[in-house]
C-alpha cells in the first residue's frame, strides 16, 4: 500500500494541472475511524507529559540556537 502510495504521490508531479491540485487515493489507513479519537488528544490524562516534553524540546531548541547550530535535531521519541 506504501509503495503504490508513493508511486502516486511521485506521478501527481508529472500529472498535476495547476498549483494546489490534489487528487485522493483509493487507500484507507484503517477500517474504522475510531483512531481520531485520540490522535493528538490533549486532555487531563496526557497534558503533565506533553507539557514537560515541551519545555525540555524548547530548552534543547535553545541550546542549539546558542551552540550556533542553524537546524535544530530531530524530535526524538521516548
Amino acid at each position: 500500500m506504501q509503495l503504490a502510495i508513493i508511486k502516486q504521490a511521485l506521478g501527481l508531479f508529472e500529472s498535476a494541472q495547476a498549483p494546489d491540485y490534489t487528487e485522493r487515493t483509493a487507500h484507507s489507513w484503517s477500517k474504522d475511524d475510531s483512531w481520531r479519537e485520540d490522535y493528538a488528544k490533549v486532555d487531563d490524562t496526557n497534558r503533565a507529559d506533553l507539557r514537560l516534553r515541551g519545555e525540555a524540546r524548547r530548552a534543547e531548541q535553545a541550546a542549539d540556537k546558542t551552540a550556533g547550530n542553524t537546524r535544530a535535531a530531530m524530535i526524538a521519541e521516548n
